[in-house]
């Protein structure tokens, strides 16, 4: 809560200068990455859901600068997941393949997503 905070304080304190249009720009793309930063430093990353969170976005980004293209990376980075979750834990016996565990990969490639987006604004 306090990064929400403090992200939405420098988008004001900015935007009443004329000549920092590129800051403004650039802070309000960085609020888009704040719930990343929430899953960091809400508590300990031994929660495997914040892992595939984290991991989805971090995968999604990846892909995104290989292909510059959003649609691409989704489905690449969703499909490893699905991968993930059906060969190797529902396969080869490595774990339980989850609905929940696609949730978070879902929700950080939209994480992805959104960020990505702010870059065309």
């Amino acid at each position: 809560m306090k990064c929400i905070c403090l992200f939405t304080a420098m988008i004001l304190l900015s935007g009443y200068s004329s000549t920092c249009s590129a800051q403004v720009k650039e802070t309000a793309q960085l609020v888009t990455l704040s719930p990343s930063l929430l899953v960091i430093y809400s508590s300990d990353l031994e929660n495997y859901q914040k892992s595939h969170y984290l991991i989805s976005t971090i995968g999604y980004m990846g892909s995104y600068m290989i292909f510059e293209s959003k649609w691409k990376a989704a489905l690449l980075t969703l499909g490893l997941g699905a991968t993930k979750e059906l060969v190797i834990d529902g396969l080869m016996g490595r774990g339980e393949p989850l609905w929940d565990d696609m949730m978070w990969n879902t929700l950080g490639v939209g994480q992805g997503v959104v960020f990505t987006v702010s870059l065309d604004f």
